[in-house]
C-alpha cells in the first residue's frame, strides 16, 4: 500500500455495512486449542467491497467471568478483504471482537505529514548564554531552516540531530543546555482532525463462540530461564493469554512462582539497568514495589511524571544488593517540563559502556518518541543500540539484554498511527537484529495491551505487573 499518494482525511470503509464471519465452522462451536478463522469484508456507503488494503485492523478475544482474554492476528489481502485469526485457548463461551484501529487514509495523513515536515511533532532547544539570556531554537531530524544551524550528530552519538540557533542574536552551539517539546498539535485541517478522532478504534463487530473441551489450553514445560532467547523473536499471536486474570505465557514457564523472596534470592547482588521513554520509567516503579526498594528522588509516583533525570533504585537491605537504574534514551525524546538538560538523554551506546557488574540485566526501549518521526531515523537508532550490544556482550558475557516491544494503547490525540509504527517497527528490529537474535530476549507486549484492551499510553500497575514478572522469569 502507497499510503503517500492516498487521498488522505477522506473515508473509504463505512462500517456499518462491512461484513464479519466465520469461516470452516458455521457452527461457532470450537474445541479447546482450535484455530478459529473469520473473514472481514470492508465496504464503502454503497455497499461495494473496498478494492485496496492497508486498513489496520485488531481482533481479540475475552470472557470477563473467567478473566479471561487473549489476542489473535489479521492477515491483509490487499482487497479489501482480511483474515483475522485467533486461538480458542479455554473452555467457555467468549466474545471475539474486531476492530479498526487506523483507516488507510489515517495513515496516508500521517505518512503525508512525515513526508512534507519531517516530524510529527517539533522539539524546541533552549539556549542559555554566558550572560545568562535564554532563547529557544528548532530540534529535529532535519535542518529544517537555513539560519543559525548547530549539528548535533556527535552528541547524540551519530544519530542525526540537529538545532537552529534562538533568532535573536547572542547564541552559540555550545549555550544549548536542555529540550522542550512543543506541545502545538500539528497543523491538520479542522476536517482531518475531525476524521482522525472519528474514524480510530471502532468495533466493526463481536462475535460470540462456544469452546468445549479442556479447561484450558497446554502450557509449555520448558523453563522461560533456559530457553534460547532465538524463540522470543520466532513466534506470532498469541504469545500468551489471561486466564483468571493471570497472564500466562505460551513460549515458556516460569522456573519459580512470583514472591517477594524468591525473587530477592535470584537478584542478588545483580544490577538492572533500563533505558528508554516513561512507559520504562514506570517499570522502574512497578519493579520499586514489587521488589520493596527505595528510590533515589524523594518523589511520589505522580511527581515523577515527565521527570527525565535518571533515576536509581536500591535494596533497603544492603545484603541483598539490588539496585535498578532508570534512564531516558537519546533524541528525538519529548520532555514538556525543564528538568533535565541534554546530557540526560543518552543511547544504549553510552548506558552499556558505563555498566561494570559482571551479571547485570539490560532492558532497552524505542518507541513512542521515535514514532513521531520517519522509520529511517527508527533504522539508525536500532543500529546504533545492536552495534552496542554486540560490544557489550563481547566485555560481559554474563549479561542477559532484552529488547521491550511496543504495546498497544488507544488515547492518542496527536495523529500517530501506532499499529502502523508498531508494524514498521517490529519488521525492521526483527531484521537487523536477525544474527544475534539468540543473545536477546524479545519481550512481546503487543498481544497482552490488545487482548486488554489497554487505553492508555502509560499502561495501569495492574497492566505492567504481569509485564515485570514475565521479564523476571527469564531470569529467575
Amino acid at each position: 500500500m502507497k499510503y503517500k499518494s492516498l487521498d488522505f482525511g477522506k473515508s473509504l470503509v463505512y462500517l456499518p455495512k462491512s461484513t464479519v464471519e466465520i469461516i470452516y465452522n458455521k457452527s461457532a462451536t470450537f474445541t479447546t486449542g482450535d484455530i478459529i478463522t473469520l473473514r472481514i469484508i470492508l465496504h464503502n456507503k454503497n455497499g461495494d467491497v473496498l478494492t485496496d488494503g492497508g486498513d489496520f485492523i485488531n481482533i481479540w478475544m475475552s470472557e470477563k467471568g473467567k478473566g479471561a482474554s487473549s489476542a489473535g492476528y489479521v492477515v491483509d489481502h490487499g482487497n479489501g478483504t482480511y483474515i483475522g485469526v485467533i486461538k480458542a485457548l479455554w473452555r467457555g463461551s467468549p466474545n471475539i471482537k474486531i476492530a479498526m484501529s487506523f483507516q488507510k487514509e489515517s495513515i496516508g495523513l500521517f505518512v503525508n505529514y512525515l513526508y512534507k515536515y519531517g516530524m510529527l511533532r517539533t522539539l524546541k532547544g533552549v539556549f542559555k548564554n554566558a550572560r545568562g539570556e535564554t532563547g529557544k531554537g528548532i530540534c529535529g531530524i532535519h535542518t529544517l531552516t537555513k539560519h543559525g544551524i548547530c549539528d548535533f550528530t556527535s552528541m547524540n552519538y551519530g544519530m542525526r540531530w540537529f538545532c537552529s540557533l534562538p533568532d535573536k542574536p547572542g547564541f552559540t552551539c555550545s549555550d544549548w543546555y536542555a529540550p522542550i517539546g512543543d506541545m502545538t498539535v500539528p497543523t491538520f485541517t479542522k476536517s482531518q482532525k475531525q476524521f482522525l478522532s472519528s474514524t480510530r478504534y471502532k468495533i466493526i463487530k463481536e462475535i460470540k463462540v462456544d469452546v468445549l473441551g479442556d479447561k484450558t489450553i497446554g502450557h509449555p514445560e520448558h523453563s522461560c530461564s533456559l530457553i534460547n532467547p532465538s524463540v522470543t523473536w520466532n513466534i506470532s499471536s498469541p504469545v500468551g493469554y489471561f486466564y483468571n486474570k493471570t497472564w500466562h505465557n505460551l513460549l515458556c514457564q516460569k522456573k519459580v512462582e512470583p514472591s517477594f523472596n524468591r525473587y530477592l534470592a535470584c537478584l542478588r547482588n545483580r544490577e538492572i539497568y533500563m533505558v528508554g521513554d516513561s512507559t520504562v520509567r514506570e517499570w522502574l516503579l512497578s519493579i520499586v514495589d514489587i521488589l520493596n526498594l527505595a528510590l533515589s528522588v524523594k518523589r511520589t509516583s505522580d511527581a515523577l511524571k515527565g521527570y527525565h533525570q535518571p533515576i536509581k533504585a536500591f535494596s533497603k537491605n544492603k545484603r541483598d544488593n539490588i539496585t535498578v537504574t532508570w534512564a531516558a534514551h537519546e533524541f528525538p525524546f519529548f520532555t514538556y517540563s525543564r528538568n533535565a538538560t541534554i546530557h540526560h538523554f543518552k543511547p544504549a551506546s553510552y548506558h552499556l559502556n558505563v555498566i561494570r557488574s559482571k551479571n547485570p540485566i539490560v532492558v532497552l526501549h524505542l518507541y513512542i518518541h521515535i514514532g513521531y518521526a520517519p522509520l529511517s531515523v527508527y533504522e539508525e537508532h536500532v543500529m546504533n543500540a545492536k552495534d552496542a550490544i554486540n560490544k557489550f556482550l563481547d566485555r560481559v558475557p554474563g549479561a542477559k539484554i532484552f529488547i521491550k516491544g511496543p504495546h498497544y494503547f488507544e488515547h492518542n490525540n496527536e495523529g500517530v498511527p501506532y499499529d502502523f509504527v508498531r508494524f514498521l517497527q517490529d519488521k525492521m528490529i526483527f531484521k537487523i537484529f536477525d544474527n544475534i537474535k539468540h543473545k536477546v530476549v524479545y519481550l512481546n507486549e503487543w498481544d497482552i495491551t490488545v487482548s486488554s484492551e489497554n487505553k492508555d499510553m502509560h499502561p495501569s500497575y495492574d497492566l505492567r505487573k504481569p509485564m515485570i514478572h514475565e521479564l523476571l522469569s527469564y531470569i529467575c
